[in-house]
């Protein structure tokens, strides 16, 4: 039965340095997936192997299914074969002298709960992840994509009361990628599993996730589902590591409720979101989406006028690179026809909900 996970104040520190993950909390209702999601060196895969078992937390709390499984304020360490876990990591893992179904079936004959009809349940399993025909196939003889769906399967048959995947489809191509990750999803909805899933690829992430939680320097940023890290950053790492590659530099002017005015120099006046408090004089960074900037066209607020000096044609899509008031824009355009030249001056208008003000804290634009 899928079961919830629970992590209260996870620290993880090594020998030397700043801690790996450092007071790390939240939960995964039982039949959630939640996806951490962060640049390489953020905490996301120790924290995961933590709860796996296959770390040692310095402090901090883990709960399976309402079972305290790491606590070492009282000596609490239950090993990774009692936690009733599965596991699918980046590399394959299966067993090269096996087929298929004795591959997925291993788990079954170690296991107390494995009983029953193992045949039955591998059949069952394998239909489930797409390889119903491939049973009785050598391992061996099978593309990266099928060695995944049976390394998958293989955790997936005992009915784990959590899963953990470290990142399953790094190693397969782009276009595989995509089609599995698709499926990935469905068939762990289709289950109930709970899952744990690290990825620093935020397309698995709002795909996968019900949740996301982004994670930087060991800490966790913010958890929230993925329409809100997308449209409602909580801070500039948020918006930039989720593709809100535009920063506009100013000076706040007023905040009112939850938007503030930015004065952006000869650029004029900004009205954006923001979730912070910003005092009138602080400097401020205003992050925007390059697919949220409206060009050729003037809505009813932050209209700007600027100048088109670069285009960049890419067959599905053109990218602008647009300058007004000393500021620099990137602006994507759908669509298999450019719309705009680089000639003269241009309207554009940037959707004040759609445009997010931070704390000028002196990071680069791109952390």
């Amino acid at each position: 039965m899928s079961s919830a996970l629970l992590i209260e104040d996870l620290v993880k520190r090594f020998a030397t340095g700043k801690p790996a993950v450092d007071g790390v909390s939240f939960d995964v209702p039982a039949g959630e997936i939640v996806v951490l999601l962060g640049p390489s060196g953020c905490g996301k895969t120790t924290t995961l192997r933590c709860v796996a078992g296959l770390e040692h937390p310095t402090a901090g709390r883990i709960s399976i299914g309402g079972r305290v499984v790491s606590e070492p304020e009282r000596g609490v360490l239950v090993s990774p074969r009692e936690r009733d876990i599965g596991m699918v990591f980046q590399s394959y893992a299966v067993w090269p002298h096996m087929t298929v179904h004795q591959n997925v079936a291993y788990p079954l004959k170690h296991r107390r709960n494995g009983g029953g009809d193992v045949a039955a349940k591998v059949r069952d399993t394998l239909e489930l992840v797409g390889l119903g025909d491939y049973a009785e196939r050598s391992v061996t003889s099978l593309s990266g994509g099928q060695m995944q769906r049976v390394a998958l399967a293989r955790s997936l048959v005992y009915r784990p009361q959590l899963l953990l995947l470290d990142e399953p489809l790094s190693n397969l191509d782009a276009k595989l990628r995509v089609r599995l990750r698709d499926e990935l999803r469905r068939i762990l909805k289709q289950t109930g599993m709970t899952g744990l899933y690290v990825t620093h690829d935020q397309s698995e992430a709002v795909v996968l996730g019900d949740r996301i939680g982004v994670m930087r320097e060991g800490k966790l940023l913010q958890m929230a589902p993925p329409d809100e890290i997308y449209n409602r950053p909580a801070d500039s790492f948020v918006a930039n590591f989720t593709g809100a590659s535009n920063v506009l530099l100013g000076k706040v002017l007023e905040r009112k409720g939850e938007h503030a005015t930015i004065d952006l120099g000869a650029a004029g006046r900004i009205e954006a979101w923001t979730p912070q408090q910003l005092n009138p004089g602080d400097k401020a960074r205003v992050a925007l989406r390059a697919e949220n900037v409206r060009l050729g066209e003037r809505g009813p607020a932050n209209v700007f006028s600027g100048r088109v000096i670069e285009r960049r044609y890419q067959g599905m899509q053109t990218v602008y690179d647009v300058e007004f008031g000393g500021q620099r824009l990137e602006v994507l355009e759908l669509g298999t026809a450019a719309r705009h030249t680089t000639d003269g001056e241009i309207a554009l208008t940037l959707p004040p909900d759609q445009c997010w003000a931070y704390r000028d804290e002196g990071q680069t634009a791109v952390d």
